[in-house]
């Protein structure tokens, strides 16, 4: 069931521009990397990020409760961070201050260190929520709430504000236009049950291997797409639960139908295996997928011994 995704903004406290990672490879913009001979300067930078409800958003909330919402709402939090890249570089890091009447707009403040800043040429790009971009070692968790250290909204739900010009530098200050933040993956909120012909029966959800028909979901990737890393993604829950969970996949092909297959281990190490397509208007990367009570079909059946063993090697 595809529901519309509101994703909410998140980006926390600033962080030195030297903690940043040099990135390898190009971003989309095709600015260059600074020139390292070039003398840096730090600069005061104040940007206006706007997020509409639908792909433009960012962050994580929900209406209602988890098993049974609809909508994930998109606002801005405060004090979250955002990266702030020109070229490759990392160059600094900015936090978020919430519009007090509008939560879908932010101020994004803070400072960068860089040299070759050209107003009306020179392009930012704004990335969160961190900088290496990975959906292996998910455990199930939407919100910070949830999980502090390893929810989706914590380390998974990435977006990018691609070709944020600079307007103008005044002494030791930078203006830029205002950056818009796209999604990059979807939600799945998960549950599954065994369908043997007859009943269904709810699976407690241990742990879960998604795979696509058409191959495209991403483990990993640099920032500007140079190198991808497709495969499956695991969700491996803390404690198994028959109630849902939630997963980020970002799949490369967002046009075509997508047979996704499921194979579950339950709290008692049993296999089960089945697959739900999902139709192309439901896939685009930044949709809120709800695939609850999935049914499945298959049942790993281990075949008896009637011989004895009393040795363990």
């Amino acid at each position: 069931m595809k529901k519309n995704i509101l994703l909410i903004a998140a980006l926390l406290g600033a962080m030195a521009w030297t903690s940043c990672q040099k990135m390898e490879d190009d971003f989309i913009n095709g600015v260059p990397d600074v020139a390292d001979d070039q003398e840096k300067v730090t600069y005061n930078v104040t940007i206006s990020a706007v997020k509409n409800d639908g792909p433009k958003t960012k962050g994580l909330a929900i209406e209602g409760e988890e098993a049974s919402t609809t909508v994930l709402q998109s606002i801005w939090k405060s004090g979250e961070e955002v990266k702030v890249y020109l070229g490759t570089d990392c160059i600094g890091t900015l936090t978020a201050t919430p519009d007090g009447t509008d939560a879908h707009r932010a101020t994004l403040s803070g400072t960068v260190t860089t040299s070759g800043i050209t107003p009306g040429t020179t392009t930012l790009t704004l990335l969160t929520p961190r900088e290496a971009w990975d959906y292996t070692g998910q455990v199930g968790k939407l919100l910070i709430s949830d999980d502090a250290v390893n929810s989706i909204e914590k380390k998974y739900h990435y977006t990018v504000a691609s070709n944020v010009l600079v307007t103008a530098v005044a002494g030791s200050s930078i203006t830029t236009e205002e950056g818009h933040f796209t999604n990059k993956q979807s939600i799945y909120r998960l549950s599954f049950r065994y369908d043997n012909g007859s009943t269904k029966t709810a699976i407690t959800t241990k742990s879960v291997t998604i795979s696509a028909a058409n191959g495209h979901l991403v483990q990993s990737q640099n920032v500007d797409g140079s190198t991808v890393v497709e495969g499956p993604i695991s969700v491996t829950l803390a404690t198994a639960s028959a109630d849902p969970f939630f997963a980020a996949l970002r799949n490369t092909d967002e046009t075509n139908a997508e047979a996704l297959t499921f194979t579950v281990i339950d709290a008692y190490g049993v296999t089960y295996r089945g697959s739900k397509t999902i139709q192309a208007e439901n896939k685009a990367n930044g949709t809120f997928v709800s695939v609850k009570n999935a049914s499945l079909d298959e049942r790993l059946q281990l075949a008896q011994s009637s011989t004895e063993v009393d040795t363990a090697l």
